[in-house]
Protein backbone atom coordinates (compact mmCIF):
# COMPACT_ATOMS: atom_id res chain seq x y z
CA UNK A 1 0.00 0.00 0.00
CA UNK A 2 2.42 2.02 1.00
CA UNK A 3 4.56 1.47 -2.30
CA UNK A 4 0.87 2.03 -4.21
CA UNK A 5 0.66 5.46 -2.32
CA UNK A 6 3.69 6.38 -3.41
CA UNK A 7 3.54 5.86 -7.29
CA UNK A 8 0.44 7.66 -7.16
CA UNK A 9 1.84 10.56 -5.54
CA UNK A 10 4.91 10.17 -8.09
CA UNK A 11 2.66 10.04 -10.86
CA UNK A 12 0.38 13.08 -9.65
CA UNK A 13 3.91 15.21 -9.43
CA UNK A 14 4.90 13.91 -12.73
CA UNK A 15 1.44 14.91 -14.33
CA UNK A 16 1.24 18.72 -12.28
CA UNK A 17 4.88 19.27 -13.78
CA UNK A 18 3.54 18.41 -17.35
CA UNK A 19 0.88 20.21 -17.17
CA UNK A 20 3.29 23.73 -15.75
CA UNK A 21 5.48 22.63 -18.32
CA UNK A 22 2.44 22.31 -21.18
CA UNK A 23 1.19 25.57 -19.33
CA UNK A 24 4.92 27.74 -20.00
CA UNK A 25 4.25 27.27 -23.80
CA UNK A 26 0.99 28.35 -24.20
CA UNK A 27 1.12 31.70 -22.05
CA UNK A 28 3.83 33.51 -24.37
CA UNK A 29 2.04 31.82 -27.15
CA UNK A 30 -1.46 33.67 -26.12
CA UNK A 31 0.76 37.00 -24.66
CA UNK A 32 1.81 37.02 -28.46
CA UNK A 33 -1.32 36.92 -29.91
CA UNK A 34 -3.10 39.05 -28.09
CA UNK A 35 -0.50 41.36 -28.64
CA UNK A 36 -0.73 41.16 -32.39
CA UNK A 37 -4.54 41.50 -31.94
CA UNK A 38 -3.84 44.94 -30.56
CA UNK A 39 -1.88 46.25 -32.88
CA UNK A 40 -4.52 45.01 -35.84
CA UNK A 41 -6.65 46.91 -34.37
CA UNK A 42 -5.06 49.94 -33.59
CA UNK A 43 -4.26 50.19 -37.23
CA UNK A 44 -7.93 49.69 -38.37
CA UNK A 45 -9.16 52.09 -35.97
CA UNK A 46 -6.46 54.67 -37.15
CA UNK A 47 -6.46 53.99 -40.85
CA UNK A 48 -11.00 54.85 -40.50
CA UNK A 49 -9.99 58.43 -39.08
CA UNK A 50 -13.28 59.31 -38.04
CA UNK A 51 -13.32 56.85 -35.55
CA UNK A 52 -9.74 57.58 -33.92
CA UNK A 53 -10.29 58.04 -29.99
CA UNK A 54 -7.56 59.56 -28.51
CA UNK A 55 -7.21 58.94 -24.48
CA UNK A 56 -9.58 55.61 -24.73
CA UNK A 57 -8.42 51.96 -23.63
CA UNK A 58 -7.89 51.01 -27.53
CA UNK A 59 -5.16 53.28 -27.96
CA UNK A 60 -3.62 52.61 -24.49
CA UNK A 61 -2.65 49.50 -25.94
CA UNK A 62 -0.64 51.13 -28.85
CA UNK A 63 2.24 51.72 -25.94
CA UNK A 64 4.42 48.54 -26.90
CA UNK A 65 7.27 48.12 -24.25
CA UNK A 66 9.03 46.21 -26.69
CA UNK A 67 10.04 48.33 -29.34
CA UNK A 68 12.68 50.81 -29.40
CA UNK A 69 11.79 52.54 -32.91
CA UNK A 70 8.89 55.41 -32.73
CA UNK A 71 6.04 53.54 -34.61
CA UNK A 72 5.06 55.50 -38.11
CA UNK A 73 1.10 55.42 -37.14
CA UNK A 74 1.48 58.30 -35.83
CA UNK A 75 3.01 60.20 -38.74
CA UNK A 76 0.96 58.90 -41.39
CA UNK A 77 -2.25 59.47 -39.59
CA UNK A 78 -0.97 63.22 -39.46
CA UNK A 79 -0.30 63.57 -42.95
CA UNK A 80 -3.63 62.04 -44.02
CA UNK A 81 -5.71 63.96 -41.03
CA UNK A 82 -4.47 67.37 -42.59
CA UNK A 83 -4.78 66.34 -46.24
CA UNK A 84 -8.04 65.73 -45.57
CA UNK A 85 -8.55 69.18 -43.61
CA UNK A 86 -6.23 71.48 -46.36
CA UNK A 87 -8.98 69.67 -48.94
CA UNK A 88 -11.47 71.04 -46.92
CA UNK A 89 -10.34 74.56 -46.61
CA UNK A 90 -9.85 74.55 -50.16
CA UNK A 91 -13.20 73.25 -50.90
CA UNK A 92 -14.75 76.32 -49.26
CA UNK A 93 -12.33 78.94 -50.46
CA UNK A 94 -13.35 77.56 -53.99
CA UNK A 95 -17.04 77.38 -52.76
CA UNK A 96 -17.37 73.59 -54.15
CA UNK A 97 -18.48 71.43 -51.90
CA UNK A 98 -16.99 69.36 -48.96
CA UNK A 99 -16.47 66.06 -49.04
CA UNK A 100 -16.47 65.37 -45.52
CA UNK A 101 -18.86 65.88 -42.87
CA UNK A 102 -18.29 69.21 -40.40
CA UNK A 103 -17.83 66.17 -37.22
CA UNK A 104 -15.41 64.33 -39.04
CA UNK A 105 -13.02 67.10 -39.65
CA UNK A 106 -13.93 68.48 -36.30
CA UNK A 107 -12.80 65.36 -35.20
CA UNK A 108 -9.80 65.39 -36.52
CA UNK A 109 -8.63 68.59 -36.05
CA UNK A 110 -9.11 67.50 -32.17
CA UNK A 111 -7.45 64.47 -32.74
CA UNK A 112 -4.09 66.20 -34.16
CA UNK A 113 -4.44 69.01 -31.24
CA UNK A 114 -4.30 66.28 -28.75
CA UNK A 115 -1.41 64.69 -30.21
CA UNK A 116 0.85 68.54 -29.36
CA UNK A 117 0.14 69.16 -32.91
CA UNK A 118 -1.57 72.47 -32.66
CA UNK A 119 1.33 74.90 -33.03
CA UNK A 120 2.07 73.19 -36.24
CA UNK A 121 -1.73 73.36 -37.11
CA UNK A 122 -2.26 76.96 -37.18
CA UNK A 123 0.75 77.43 -38.93
CA UNK A 124 0.04 75.24 -42.16
CA UNK A 125 -3.73 77.11 -41.75
CA UNK A 126 -2.40 80.32 -41.75
CA UNK A 127 -0.52 79.86 -44.88
CA UNK A 128 -3.08 78.08 -46.91
CA UNK A 129 -5.39 80.85 -46.33
CA UNK A 130 -2.61 83.64 -47.03
CA UNK A 131 -2.01 81.48 -50.25
CA UNK A 132 -5.80 82.04 -51.34
CA UNK A 133 -5.69 85.65 -50.46
CA UNK A 134 -2.57 86.38 -52.86
CA UNK A 135 -4.73 84.89 -55.52
CA UNK A 136 -7.87 86.99 -55.15
CA UNK A 137 -5.38 89.93 -55.59
CA UNK A 138 -5.01 89.08 -58.83
CA UNK A 139 -8.93 88.85 -59.70
CA UNK A 140 -9.23 92.46 -58.20
CA UNK A 141 -7.10 93.65 -60.94
CA UNK A 142 -8.49 91.75 -63.65
CA UNK A 143 -11.71 92.80 -62.68
CA UNK A 144 -11.23 96.67 -61.66
CA UNK A 145 -14.50 97.99 -61.23
CA UNK A 146 -15.82 99.52 -58.43
CA UNK A 147 -17.20 97.47 -55.61
CA UNK A 148 -15.91 94.19 -56.71
CA UNK A 149 -13.43 94.32 -53.07
CA UNK A 150 -16.95 94.22 -51.21
CA UNK A 151 -17.84 90.97 -53.29
CA UNK A 152 -14.40 89.32 -52.36
CA UNK A 153 -14.67 90.51 -48.65
CA UNK A 154 -18.24 89.10 -48.09
CA UNK A 155 -16.89 85.61 -49.66
CA UNK A 156 -13.76 86.16 -47.44
CA UNK A 157 -15.68 86.49 -44.54
CA UNK A 158 -18.32 83.93 -45.42
CA UNK A 159 -15.71 81.48 -45.89
CA UNK A 160 -13.61 82.25 -42.67
CA UNK A 161 -16.72 81.89 -40.65
CA UNK A 162 -16.84 78.14 -42.16
CA UNK A 163 -13.31 77.37 -41.59
CA UNK A 164 -13.15 78.19 -37.94
CA UNK A 165 -16.14 76.30 -37.22
CA UNK A 166 -13.96 73.32 -38.76
CA UNK A 167 -11.21 74.39 -36.47
CA UNK A 168 -12.85 75.29 -33.69
CA UNK A 169 -11.53 73.35 -31.20
CA UNK A 170 -7.81 74.93 -32.08
CA UNK A 171 -9.37 78.47 -31.46
CA UNK A 172 -10.55 77.85 -28.40
CA UNK A 173 -7.66 76.09 -27.29
CA UNK A 174 -3.84 76.92 -28.18
CA UNK A 175 -4.97 80.03 -30.24
CA UNK A 176 -6.82 81.44 -27.01
CA UNK A 177 -4.17 80.51 -24.82
CA UNK A 178 -1.35 81.86 -26.97
CA UNK A 179 -2.05 85.86 -26.54
CA UNK A 180 0.56 86.80 -29.54
CA UNK A 181 -1.84 84.65 -31.23
CA UNK A 182 -4.84 86.23 -33.38
CA UNK A 183 -8.05 84.28 -33.40
CA UNK A 184 -8.71 82.33 -36.52
CA UNK A 185 -11.43 85.36 -37.42
CA UNK A 186 -9.00 88.13 -37.09
CA UNK A 187 -6.13 86.24 -38.49
CA UNK A 188 -8.65 85.91 -41.89
CA UNK A 189 -9.08 89.84 -41.37
CA UNK A 190 -5.56 90.82 -41.02
CA UNK A 191 -4.35 88.62 -43.84
CA UNK A 192 -7.30 90.26 -46.04
CA UNK A 193 -6.07 93.67 -45.12
CA UNK A 194 -3.06 92.77 -45.30
CA UNK A 195 -2.90 91.90 -48.76
CA UNK A 196 -6.11 93.53 -50.44
CA UNK A 197 -7.28 96.56 -48.93
CA UNK A 198 -3.57 98.25 -48.60
CA UNK A 199 -2.99 97.32 -51.72
CA UNK A 200 -2.82 100.89 -53.09
CA UNK A 201 -5.57 100.75 -56.41
CA UNK A 202 -7.61 98.91 -54.21
CA UNK A 203 -7.57 100.97 -51.68
CA UNK A 204 -7.84 104.01 -53.71
CA UNK A 205 -10.89 102.59 -55.67
CA UNK A 206 -12.84 101.64 -52.66
CA UNK A 207 -12.42 104.92 -50.85
CA UNK A 208 -13.18 107.03 -53.98
CA UNK A 209 -16.15 105.20 -54.63
CA UNK A 210 -17.47 105.39 -51.65
CA UNK A 211 -16.88 109.54 -51.57
CA UNK A 212 -18.44 109.69 -54.77
CA UNK A 213 -21.81 107.94 -54.18
CA UNK A 214 -21.69 109.95 -51.06
CA UNK A 215 -21.12 113.09 -52.94
CA UNK A 216 -24.18 111.88 -55.82
CA UNK A 217 -26.55 111.81 -52.34
CA UNK A 218 -26.05 115.20 -51.01
CA UNK A 219 -26.73 116.36 -54.61
CA UNK A 220 -30.00 115.12 -54.32
CA UNK A 221 -29.51 111.70 -56.38
CA UNK A 222 -30.48 108.19 -54.96
CA UNK A 223 -27.99 106.00 -54.08
CA UNK A 224 -27.58 102.77 -52.70
CA UNK A 225 -27.44 103.32 -49.00
CA UNK A 226 -27.08 99.43 -48.12
CA UNK A 227 -23.99 99.62 -50.08
CA UNK A 228 -22.05 102.19 -48.42
CA UNK A 229 -23.02 101.03 -45.21
CA UNK A 230 -21.66 97.60 -46.00
CA UNK A 231 -18.62 98.76 -47.59
CA UNK A 232 -18.01 101.17 -44.37
CA UNK A 233 -18.89 97.83 -41.73
CA UNK A 234 -16.20 96.08 -43.97
CA UNK A 235 -13.51 98.93 -43.20
CA UNK A 236 -14.53 99.05 -39.32
CA UNK A 237 -14.34 95.10 -39.56
CA UNK A 238 -10.54 95.51 -40.77
CA UNK A 239 -10.06 98.57 -38.56
CA UNK A 240 -8.94 100.71 -40.53
CA UNK A 241 -12.28 102.76 -41.43
CA UNK A 242 -10.49 106.07 -39.55
CA UNK A 243 -7.26 105.75 -41.03
CA UNK A 244 -8.15 104.98 -45.11
CA UNK A 245 -11.50 106.47 -45.13
CA UNK A 246 -12.83 109.19 -42.69
CA UNK A 247 -10.06 111.68 -43.01
CA UNK A 248 -10.96 111.60 -46.70
CA UNK A 249 -14.44 112.14 -46.13
CA UNK A 250 -14.10 114.69 -43.73
CA UNK A 251 -11.62 116.71 -46.06
CA UNK A 252 -14.18 116.13 -49.13
CA UNK A 253 -16.93 117.41 -46.12
CA UNK A 254 -14.98 120.37 -45.72
CA UNK A 255 -14.38 121.14 -49.51
CA UNK A 256 -18.18 120.38 -50.33
CA UNK A 257 -19.41 122.30 -47.85
CA UNK A 258 -17.23 125.21 -48.31
CA UNK A 259 -18.71 125.32 -51.62
CA UNK A 260 -22.36 125.27 -50.61
CA UNK A 261 -21.95 128.13 -47.54
CA UNK A 262 -20.19 130.33 -50.43
CA UNK A 263 -23.43 129.77 -52.80
CA UNK A 264 -26.06 129.85 -49.54
CA UNK A 265 -25.04 133.59 -48.75
CA UNK A 266 -24.93 134.43 -52.11
CA UNK A 267 -28.89 133.17 -53.57
CA UNK A 268 -31.06 132.98 -50.59
CA UNK A 269 -32.66 135.56 -48.50
CA UNK A 270 -32.30 134.61 -44.78
CA UNK A 271 -35.25 132.81 -44.05
CA UNK A 272 -34.51 130.23 -47.07
CA UNK A 273 -31.27 130.13 -45.67
CA UNK A 274 -31.56 129.01 -42.50
CA UNK A 275 -34.22 126.34 -43.43
CA UNK A 276 -31.64 125.13 -45.66
CA UNK A 277 -29.07 125.12 -43.31
CA UNK A 278 -31.09 123.34 -40.63
CA UNK A 279 -32.47 121.03 -43.30
CA UNK A 280 -28.48 120.14 -44.59
CA UNK A 281 -27.60 119.47 -40.78
CA UNK A 282 -30.39 116.98 -40.08
CA UNK A 283 -29.53 115.18 -43.58
CA UNK A 284 -25.91 114.86 -42.17
CA UNK A 285 -27.28 113.82 -39.09
CA UNK A 286 -29.09 110.82 -40.75
CA UNK A 287 -26.28 110.06 -42.94
CA UNK A 288 -24.45 109.05 -39.77
CA UNK A 289 -27.33 106.89 -38.62
CA UNK A 290 -27.25 105.19 -42.14
CA UNK A 291 -24.20 103.95 -42.96
CA UNK A 292 -21.14 106.11 -41.00
CA UNK A 293 -19.58 105.53 -37.91
CA UNK A 294 -21.59 106.93 -34.43
CA UNK A 295 -17.95 108.27 -34.19
CA UNK A 296 -17.82 110.73 -36.89
CA UNK A 297 -20.62 112.28 -36.17
CA UNK A 298 -19.66 115.06 -34.04
CA UNK A 299 -16.57 116.24 -36.40
CA UNK A 300 -19.25 115.75 -39.18
CA UNK A 301 -21.41 117.98 -37.95
CA UNK A 302 -18.67 120.49 -37.02
CA UNK A 303 -17.42 121.15 -40.25
CA UNK A 304 -20.55 121.47 -41.37
CA UNK A 305 -21.90 123.90 -39.45
CA UNK A 306 -18.10 126.10 -39.53
CA UNK A 307 -18.86 126.38 -43.48
CA UNK A 308 -22.66 126.91 -43.62
CA UNK A 309 -22.67 129.27 -41.30
CA UNK A 310 -19.62 129.76 -38.96
CA UNK A 311 -17.89 131.26 -41.87
CA UNK A 312 -20.81 133.66 -42.88
CA UNK A 313 -22.33 134.44 -39.64
CA UNK A 314 -22.26 138.95 -40.36
CA UNK A 315 -23.23 138.11 -43.92
CA UNK A 316 -26.06 136.90 -42.92
CA UNK A 317 -27.03 138.52 -40.30
CA UNK A 318 -27.10 141.84 -42.23
CA UNK A 319 -28.39 139.84 -45.26
CA UNK A 320 -32.01 140.00 -43.39
CA UNK A 321 -32.10 140.18 -39.77
CA UNK A 322 -33.26 143.98 -40.00
CA UNK A 323 -35.90 142.22 -42.23
CA UNK A 324 -36.96 139.48 -39.40
CA UNK A 325 -37.18 141.80 -36.49
CA UNK A 326 -39.52 143.97 -38.49
CA UNK A 327 -41.49 141.41 -39.55
CA UNK A 328 -42.25 140.33 -36.55
CA UNK A 329 -40.93 136.48 -37.62
CA UNK A 330 -40.57 135.09 -34.29
CA UNK A 331 -40.55 131.59 -35.89
CA UNK A 332 -37.46 132.39 -38.36
CA UNK A 333 -36.18 134.48 -35.54
CA UNK A 334 -36.01 131.35 -33.03
CA UNK A 335 -34.47 128.94 -35.62
CA UNK A 336 -31.58 131.83 -36.60
CA UNK A 337 -31.00 131.50 -33.12
CA UNK A 338 -30.97 127.96 -32.56
CA UNK A 339 -28.72 127.83 -35.12
CA UNK A 340 -26.67 130.67 -34.07
CA UNK A 341 -25.80 129.23 -30.96
CA UNK A 342 -24.30 126.34 -32.60
CA UNK A 343 -21.08 127.93 -33.92
CA UNK A 344 -18.44 129.74 -31.93
CA UNK A 345 -19.24 133.21 -31.13
CA UNK A 346 -22.37 133.12 -32.48
CA UNK A 347 -24.75 134.23 -29.93
CA UNK A 348 -22.50 137.44 -29.32
CA UNK A 349 -22.06 138.10 -33.09
CA UNK A 350 -26.35 138.15 -32.97
CA UNK A 351 -26.24 140.16 -29.82
CA UNK A 352 -24.26 142.49 -31.02
CA UNK A 353 -26.21 142.90 -34.45
CA UNK A 354 -29.59 142.73 -32.58
CA UNK A 355 -27.93 146.09 -30.23
CA UNK A 356 -27.40 147.42 -33.40
CA UNK A 357 -30.76 147.25 -35.08
CA UNK A 358 -32.08 148.92 -31.52
CA UNK A 359 -29.48 151.88 -32.20
CA UNK A 360 -30.70 152.31 -35.20
CA UNK A 361 -34.50 151.92 -34.18
CA UNK A 362 -34.14 154.55 -31.47
CA UNK A 363 -32.14 156.63 -33.60
CA UNK A 364 -34.64 156.98 -36.17
CA UNK A 365 -37.57 156.80 -33.35
CA UNK A 366 -35.71 160.08 -31.82
CA UNK A 367 -35.52 161.91 -35.10
CA UNK A 368 -39.10 161.63 -37.07
CA UNK A 369 -40.12 162.42 -33.00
Amino acid sequence: MAEEDSFSSSATTSQEQEQLENRNLIVPSVAADHHTDDLTEASTTLSGFAGVKLGTGSVKKLVIRNFKDKPLILENYTEEAWQKLKEAVQAIQNNTSVQYSLEELYQSVKNLCSYNLSANLYKQLKQLCEQHIRAEIHQLREYPFFPFELFIFFYHARQMSMIRNIFLFLDRTYVFQISMLSSIWDMGLELFKSYIIRDQNVQSRTIDGILLLIEKERNGEMIDRCLIQRLLSMLSDLQIYQVSFENKFLEETNRFYAAEGRKLVQKKEIPGCLYHIKNLLEEEVDRVRAYLSLNTQKLLIAIVEKQLLGEHLSAVLQKGLSYLLDENRVEDLSVLYQLFSRVEFGVQVLLQHWIDYIKVLFKEDIIEK
